[in-house]
């Protein structure tokens, strides 16, 4: 059996925030002491309630956000914010979809392919390859303000490929999109994964976390207090009912 590749290590990560009322100073920890590891070939489910610390444990991966504490391993070479060369291998779709209205679908493709230095060749065939893949070939050249917010979102899903990344991450990529799109997403991400990819799925939608991933986490208030392969979270016959109990025996 091939030996898996662990592409995302954190050691004790931990983010600490500052903030100032009128009266004192307040030191907040969004994510207390993260052990985590993340293999290619696999989905990667990272679940926890609002304010959970999940997006900030993603802007740390990325860099967006600096660690206060512990280490990351991207790659198997420590990683900080500020360091770009890991980013090249990674994507990236963000819990809001912020793309600009004035740009068409291909225009904001080919932005991004640009950024990467990719091939003009090479350019084109992925993004040929990514508008069919989500369904949005005959769409290619309209403008991002006619799309509806779904549409938006696979826009959201095609940059983050653009670079064909080994590490996709994605922060609550589900919002927005109806059944139809939904099922077409997990069609997507078993493909990435079947190529050797690892996602990393960030969600507090629990059946599709159910559906898709081959390992979990859970993260309460920065905690994690679960981690393993997905069985272990169906004992008491779902995700969600295991997310519950956790959450509920750890709520104080």
């Amino acid at each position: 059996m091939k030996e898996r590749l662990v592409l995302v290590k954190t050691r004790q990560l931990s983010k600490q925030y500052a903030f100032q009322s009128f009266f004192k100073r307040k030191n907040v920890e969004a994510v207390k002491g993260l052990d985590l590891e993340i293999y290619d070939g696999e989905i990667f489910g990272f679940v926890g309630p609002n304010g959970a610390g999940k997006t900030t444990t993603l802007n740390m991966l990325v860099g967006i956000t600096e660690a206060t504490g512990g280490e990351i391993e991207m790659f198997g070479r420590p990683f900080k914010a500020g360091d770009i060369e890991p980013l090249r291998y990674i994507g990236y779709v963000p819990e809001t979809t912020s793309l600009p209205d004035y740009f068409t679908i291909v225009g904001i493709l080919d932005f991004y392919a640009q950024l990467f230095g990719i091939p003009k060749k090479i350019k084109r065939e992925r993004i040929g390859r990514l508008l069919d893949m989500v369904g949005l070939f005959d769409e290619r050249y309209t403008l991002i303000k006619n799309l509806s917010m779904g549409q938006r979102r696979l826009v959201d899903f095609m940059q983050a490929l653009i670079n064909d990344p080994r590490l996709v991450l994605l922060d609550e990529p589900t919002v927005y999109l109806d059944p139809v799109i939904m099922e077409r997403f997990r069609l997507i991400l078993n493909t990435l994964r079947k190529q050797g990819k690892a996602i990393l799925m960030s969600s507090h939608i629990l059946p599709e976390v159910e559906k898709l991933s081959d390992r979990v986490a859970i993260i309460h208030r920065g905690v994690l207090l679960k981690v393993g392969p997905k069985k272990d979270f169906m004992q008491h016959g779902s995700i969600e009912k295991e997310f519950l109990k956790l959450v509920k025996d750890n709520h104080s």
